[in-house]
């Protein structure tokens, strides 16, 4: 029988999480999916876990191997393998609730073109929560509603908490971009948001994220800039394929990007890649314009340091956010 959804789940070096992963989906109350594993070139017994896993798992479960091209390329794989009309992804570290299938598929299945739930950083209460979703919980959206929850919610609506149209994704070419580190799941998002009309809101946590302190996200510092050119990319797209959010991207979500890289530079302590950024980014510029679109007050606050002075900003940030993780 023909799955009804795809999981996509990139994997490198993930032996120490995969199997949770896998057991999230093992306990699933919606059944006709398929699981698309793509092993990015694994240096450790990723493959021989999920091999010996599969031995005697009930999952439709497809593993693919390949050289480390890296997390885009593996993704882009799992699209092109897909056998069902919905697309999902799920990150190797990661849970999803018993229930998030179901109730993603139920809703898209009224006439929406995607749909999404919340995330929690609590791996364990999603693992251990066995209160089925409530359909009361679901509402429907316009689509400019939707992106506005989704560039204003970041912390809680990441890309792995949607449920994609294959047949969208392939209609209008939408793939990862190659050899992104960062940000190439929010462009995915983007873009793919930018063709739909309609979309639904399920008000409960569907996913568990682990922040892994070992992911390319948190040791590939050098490469953070690619957010802001993955953002600087979606801006011209949105422009050319949804006008009527363009001009609410370029105030707060590419502002947001540019704000995101500098403090990061700035927790990392790279002062030499914080000022080159700031010179070739024209920095100055986007936290202007933040200073009049944010809704956080240490958005808000640290914007208008940066446009007292970038140094000022960059000792604040980091004086800031080493205190909140001493």
């Amino acid at each position: 029988m023909r799955p009804k959804i795809s999981v996509i789940i990139p994997c490198f070096n993930s032996s120490k999480t995969i199997l949770r992963t896998l057991n999230s989906l093992e306990r699933q109350t919606f059944q006709e999916f398929e699981v698309i594993l793509i092993d990015d070139g694994s240096q450790d017994n990723t493959l021989q876990c999920v091999q010996d896993y599969r031995s005697h798992s009930s999952l439709q479960l497809y593993v693919h191997s390949q050289k480390n091209f890296g997390v885009s390329d593996a993704r882009n794989k799992g699209i092109k393998s897909a056998n069902a009309n919905w697309l999902m992804f799920l990150d190797a570290d990661d849970v999803y609730h018993f229930d998030c299938l179901r109730i993603l598929y139920q809703t898209i299945s009224r006439g929406c073109d995607t749909a999404f739930g919340y995330t929690s950083r609590d791996v364990t209460s999603v693992e251990t929560d066995r209160k089925e979703i409530p359909t009361r919980s679901v509402s429907g959206v316009e689509i400019d509603r939707g992106m506005e929850l989704f560039m204003f919610e970041k912390e809680r609506i990441h890309f792995t908490n949607f449920i994609y149209s294959k047949q969208l994704i392939d209609t209008y070419q939408i793939s990862f971009s190659s050899g992104v580190k960062y940000g190439e799941d929010l462009e995915f998002t983007w873009k793919y948001l930018a063709h739909c009309k309609k979309v639904a809101v399920v008000n409960y946590p569907v996913y568990g994220y682990y922040n892994n302190p070992h992911s390319a996200v948190n040791t590939i510092l050098w490469r953070k800039t690619d957010l802001a050119d993955a953002m600087l990319r979606t801006k011209e797209y949105i422009e050319k394929n949804h006008p009527t959010f363009s001009k609410q991207f370029a105030q707060y979500m590419l502002p947001r990007a540019i704000w995101t890289v500098s403090k990061t530079f700035a927790v990392g302590r790279q002062h030499k890649m914080f000022t080159i950024f700031h010179n070739q980014y024209h920095v100055r510029r986007y936290m202007k314009t933040l200073t009049q679109s944010a809704r956080s007050r240490l958005l808000k606050t640290s914007s208008l340091l940066y446009l007292v002075s970038p140094t000022l900003f960059y000792y604040s940030i980091q004086g800031i956010y080493h205190f909140k993780n001493r």
